[in-house]
């Protein structure tokens, strides 16, 4: 797969540029409605479906390592707002505000206004010392760099990387290392800024030697059989034929990515038929190398997706064509039997769950600390029904995203160390709010607001240090494992246990080192025997 992915990428290096077609204004791609029908439109990414947000998402997030960009020469939001190359003037809201853009946002900007995206601060460069041996004038130590900054040194990059990618990675310097991932994340950038050129000059500007029935304007939905056709009927090397080289390459553009893992699949197969969605990209590769016509059904997805494009720059035309194939793709999965937990999805993506869980725990062990204040008053009963409300809440939270990760991918809850981590803290906090219901003395209270933000923090963590999606599909065999919904779940349940014995014993010997109990003291005894409660929960579940 790697070599499959490296030798698309290079070939694609080697091509150049088409030109494009009218520019429609940034504030059209910006509008709600249609961010809302991108977003919502289904796509096969990493092997399941999901919304195009989620895939936009994680195209970004590898360049960038956010969720967002804005429009400055900075790409944060101090910068100086950057210049619409077409209107040549500053790219702000209202009052001179800098833009800041969504992961749909910016896919839609790269994929209908690349002039615009070229000149964002996209690439995220750890080592300048990258950048200066590429030849080009380093920033800070750790910047931004644009595509039109980095373009200059395109060859010798591309050389680079052919070369340090023959070098194991355990053996490459970090400028090695750097230089491979900023070549990669170029080309890949360069892929979806050409995306929709299949549709503006699938042959070139000024194709030459066009089959019988092809004419210009050229549009593949009509012409790809017959441009097929007559590379199968060529006696010679498919390259020698003018127009096959841009065909190819636009192909490439079109899939949107060199592993095959990251190809843009969003036309829904036939009830009955394989699982592997298509898309443009994959339409026209298996017609160029396949000895039969593409099939109508196919033909008129792809004639769908260029009326999307084709309508630009009119909005309400563009507007239209969206919805319509919007409406298409989600007729077609759910005949399938699929996309239907594409809303849910989207939902979760906004309601951000173990985000704001973190700083509702965060924010209720603030006021289980001010009932130490002024025990036995007034204000230390009104502290803690604030810190119930925020803790229940918080874990309320953690526990709604948990069930809500289980009901998309319709699997168990914990199948990769970050789920353990969202299961344990969830878990974690409704064990500390049953401690505090048994005990009444805050201690559950301060349990339920350790165990919470710890592991909401650390999940968030390792989350925002991975460049993949975290609701990953399983292989077949796993899925329907009965030990991965029962024994992985009450194992993690015992670790969960065990941690609120620890926490409450660790409590236990705070107070017992600044002398607030002594042994045999009603408070000792009553910690002593709820931290062995847990831990007889905790090993009867762990041995389950």
């Amino acid at each position: 797969m790697k070599t499959l992915r490296f030798a698309l990428l290079t070939l694609f290096a080697l091509a150049g540029f088409v030109s494009a077609a009218e520019l429609p204004s940034l504030d059209l791609l910006r509008d709600k409605e249609v961010v809302n029908t991108f977003a919502s439109m289904p796509v096969q990414d990493a092997g399941r479906i999901k919304p195009l947000e989620k895939m936009a998402i994680y195209r970004l997030k590898p360049m960038r390592a956010r969720e967002s960009i804005w429009l400055t020469d900075s790409g944060e939001m101090d910068g100086k707002p950057l210049v619409d190359p077409a209107t040549q003037k500053p790219i702000t809201k209202e009052g001179g505000r800098p833009v800041k853009l969504s992961a749909v946002e910016w896919l839609l900007m790269s994929w209908f206004r690349p002039d615009i995206g070229k000149t964002v601060p996209l690439f995220k460069v750890d080592n300048s010392s990258a950048i200066t041996e590429l030849g080009l004038t380093a920033k800070a130590k750790r910047d931004q760099y644009s595509f039109a900054e980095v373009e200059p040194a395109r060859q010798v990059m591309m050389e680079k990387m052919k070369e340090y990618r023959e070098i194991p990675s355990r053996k490459q310097t970090p400028e090695q290392r750097m230089i491979v991932q900023l070549a990669a994340n170029f080309l890949d950038y360069e892929m979806i800024t050409e995306h929709f050129h299949f549709i503006s000059a699938p042959l070139g500007a000024k194709p030459e030697g066009l089959p019988a029935g092809v004419t210009t304007p050229v549009r593949l939905s009509k012409s790809l059989n017959s441009l097929a056709n007559a590379i199968r009927t060529n006696s010679g090397p498919p390259m020698q034929i003018p127009w096959f080289r841009e065909l190819f390459r636009t192909a490439l553009g079109a899939m949107m990515g060199g592993n095959p893992e990251q190809h843009l699949r969003i036309f829904p197969p036939a009830p009955g038929d394989e699982k592997v969605w298509s898309g443009p990209g994959e339409i026209i590769f298996n017609t160029i190398n396949s000895d039969k016509d593409m099939a109508a059904d196919q033909l008129a997805w792809l004639a769908l997706y260029e009326e999307v494009y084709l309508a630009l720059p009119d909005a309400a035309k563009f507007k239209a064509a969206s919805k319509t194939l919007l409406g298409k793709i989600q007729e077609a999965a759910k005949l399938r039997g699929e996309g239907e937990y594409i809303a849910l999805e989207r939902h979760s993506i906004r309601a951000d769950y173990f985000f704001y869980a973190q700083w509702i725990f965060l924010t209720g062990f603030v006021f289980v600390a001010l009932t130490w204040i002024s025990p036995g008053s007034r204000f230390e009963k009104i502290a803690k029904l604030l810190a119930w409300l925020l803790l229940g809440t918080a874990t309320a939270l953690a526990v709604t995203g948990v069930v809500i990760r289980c009901i998309i991918m319709q699997r168990p809850p914990i199948t990769t160390l970050y789920e353990t981590i969202l299961f344990i803290g969830a878990s974690c906090a409704l064990l500390g709010l049953l401690a505090e219901w048994i005990t009444k003395r805050g201690i559950g209270l301060l349990v339920t607001a350790i165990g919470g933000t710890a592991c909401m923090l650390l999940a968030i963590q390792f989350e925002s240090s991975e460049t993949t999606d975290s609701l990953q599909q399983l292989q077949a065999v796993l899925i329907t494992n009965f030990w991965l919904s029962t024994h992985v779940p009450m194992i993690n349940l015992g670790y969960a246990a065990a941690m609120v014995a620890a926490l409450i014993s660790m409590i236990y010997f705070t107070q017992r080192l600044f002398g607030v109990f002594k042994t045999g003291e009603e408070d000792a005894r009553l910690l002593t025997r709820v931290a062995y409660g847990f831990i007889a929960a905790g090993l009867f579940l762990s041995l389950v």
